[in-house]
């Protein structure tokens, strides 16, 4: 690299900061970025010519881009949990290994479980003071029988008006808030 290659790279790191900082990887943190960002900006650098009048960093950006998301879609598909050695042992007494604390991204968090099923159980508790069309209207609004409905297909369903169906769902909204505030009080 000549020294005018060298300072164009020097004067444009922070550029390669806030593009780095614009992707998110679960696998390599932003330092790394900005390091494969760099090595786009060097590529520029060698390349660029000031007689064409286009700034620099104008130049640089789609290098600095694409070495960016080169490196994120090597290290995605490098990572695959099948190219992984699942017996790599983690830890010093080598009895887990790296498929043992692999995270599950399909995989639903046990907390969002929990939260929904306590949720779902509250409201189910609730309910209970809602008439038999106030109960229909809300589980099928809210798709508590696993489904949403919209209002118009709720009223086409159970032969209402599209405007009854909203009245009742929001009588039924201020019974439901009424029997949450006094079950927490």
């Amino acid at each position: 690299m000549t020294k005018e290659q060298e300072k164009l790279v020097t004067a444009n790191m922070g550029y390669v900061v806030t593009l780095a900082r614009q992707y998110k990887s679960d696998i390599l943190n932003t330092n790394d970025l900005v390091n494969e960002g760099a090595i786009g900006l060097m590529k520029a650098a060698e390349k660029y010519d000031p007689e064409r009048g286009k700034p620099f960093v104008t130049f640089a950006a789609p290098y600095i881009r694409r070495s960016i998301e080169a490196a994120i879609g090597k290290v995605t598909t490098d990572t695959d949990v099948r190219s992984t050695d699942e017996s790599l042992p983690v830890g010093s007494r080598n009895n887990y290994t790296l498929l043992n604390v692999l995270e599950d991204v399909n995989a639903e968090k046990a907390d969002a479980i929990v939260e929904e099923d306590s949720l779902n159980d509250d409201l189910l508790a609730c309910v209970d003071v809602l008439n038999e069309r106030e109960r229909e209207v809300v589980s099928r609004y809210y798709g508590l029988k696993g489904w949403r409905q919209t209002m118009a297909e709720i009223a086409e369903d159970m032969g209402l008006k599209r405007e009854r169906v909203r009245q009742e769902r929001d009588k039924a909204v201020r019974k439901l808030r009424r029997a949450a505030k006094s079950k927490m009080d």
